[in-house]
Parts: C-alpha cells; sequence; structure tokens
C-alpha cells in the first residue's frame, strides 16, 4: 500500500521476525506485542507530502510498522495483529477496519 501510494521502502538488514515484537501506537501512546514475518520497511522520509500519516513504531529499531491515509479511508500495519504472541488487544484494528467499510469513522482511531 505504500508503495502504491508513492513512498519507497527499503530492504532491513536482519528485518523483523518472530512473535514478541513490541509496537507503538502513536495516537494512544499504548504499546502492544506483535507477531512479524518482514525484511522491508517503509522510508520515512518518502512519505512527506503524501498524505501518509505514521500510525505505529517498532519499539525495537524505531521502523515504521503502521500508517494511514488521507486521501481514501485506507491504513495498514506490518505486522500480523491476527496472531496472539501476547495478551491481545489488536481487536481495535479489526474494528476500525470494519468501521471504514461501512463508511463510519472513530475519532479514536484516527
Amino acid at each position: 500500500m505504500a508503495l502504491a501510494n508513492g513512498a519507497d521502502t527499503y530492504k532491513m538488514k536482519f528485518g523483523h521476525r518472530g512473535v514478541n515484537q513490541p509496537v507503538k501506537d502513536l495516537r494512544s501512546g499504548r504499546i502492544y506485542i506483535s507477531s512479524q514475518n518482514h525484511g522491508y520497511a517503509v522510508d520515512p522520509a518518502s512519505i512527506e507530502g503524501k498524505g501518509i500519516t505514521v500510525t505505529h513504531i517498532s519499539m525495537n529499531d524505531g521502523t515504521i510498522e503502521g500508517v494511514e491515509y488521507a486521501n481514501h479511508p485506507t491504513f495498514t500495519v506490518q505486522y500480523h495483529p491476527e496472531a496472539c504472541p501476547g495478551p491481545g488487544g489488536h481487536e481495535y484494528l479489526f474494528k476500525h477496519f470494519i468501521d471504514l467499510m461501512e463508511g463510519r469513522y472513530h475519532a479514536e482511531a484516527k
């Protein structure tokens, strides 16, 4: 999605692999434990002026883990919210997705 919206990505040296990877939701300030398996990340310098807002970052290395798009009701995360590596809490992402599909918008999700 980031590439389709004009951003660039780069290959990470090792990538993010496995469970228990801490991710911070910048909107709420909460930290979630995630499961990950990716070797590329969105280049933060490439999103300027493209209507892309960073919503989540990796607490291990500061790389982008989630973005939201201003031009259409879309958001993405760079981890597996459907997995269960930690105590849970990722359900809010699925609710936000359903609300966007149904044409609803929640200020707390922004």
